[in-house]
């Protein structure tokens, strides 16, 4: 039975020798601890995260990449505390890049929504000479109640008993706005099918059905 060779024993403080240390031991206490691939990869979901913030048309995609990128550096910051890999420091830079992405993420989309105007604002109702047109639809058998336009800017009207698509108009030139339709019924005593879809261009960026509600949300620009 073979067993690890032991050292000579280290010079001890007060004159006790200090206990022999086995090759296993050595070999333990100089082993590198592992790399922390959470915390890398959340890293690189951060920087995507910020980089694709500032793209038009696919700024939207910032939110999964930053979310998932911060659950995965602080999964990773855990595992570095713990000494169970090592990276403590590309760790801590993920969770900070991952953080600040999705801040910047809701910043520009908080001022695009509330501080637009003039040429970059969601015009209601619509300007014929406006770059793009935006269509609210609902259809309700029974009636609803409908809020539409922008976080900011609503409109409230009476969609009637019928099974025509009730229309509300807005428009744009430039910016990005997060589109808002509420439909809810007028009679909660009466079952009422209740669709609602948002139009930008006469393409369909939204769409929901409910019995008593329908909510319909889209981030355009």
């Amino acid at each position: 039975m073979m067993t690890d060779p032991q050292y000579p024993p280290a010079t001890a403080r007060h004159g006790r020798p200090a206990p022999p240390v086995t090759a296993t031991e050595r070999r333990q206490a100089n082993a590198k601890p592992a790399r922390n691939i959470l915390a890398i990869v959340g890293l690189l979901l951060g920087v995507a995260a910020l980089v694709v913030t500032f793209v038009p048309d696919v700024e939207f995609v910032a939110w999964p990449l930053g979310g998932i990128g911060l659950i995965l550096a602080i999964t990773g910051l855990v595992q570095a505390k713990k000494g169970a890999v090592g990276d403590r420091g590309v760790a801590i830079t993920a969770t900070t890049v991952t953080a600040a992405a999705l801040l910047t993420t809701a910043g520009m989309l908080l001022y695009s929504t509330f501080f637009g105007g003039g040429e970059s604002g969601l015009h209601l109702p619509a300007v014929a000479t406006d770059k793009h047109a935006v269509t609210f639809q609902v259809t309700s058998a029974g009636g609803a109640t409908v809020r539409y336009g922008s976080l900011n800017d609503q409109r409230t009207e009476n969609a009637p008993a019928s099974t025509d698509a009730w229309q509300g108009q807005a428009s744009y030139n430039n910016g990005s706005y997060l589109l808002t339709l509420t439909a809810d019924t007028r009679n909660a005593t009466v079952s009422n099918e209740i669709r609602c879809a948002i139009l930008v261009d006469g393409k369909k960026v939204a769409e929901n059905s409910g019995t008593t509600i329908a909510l319909c949300t889209a981030n355009v620009g």
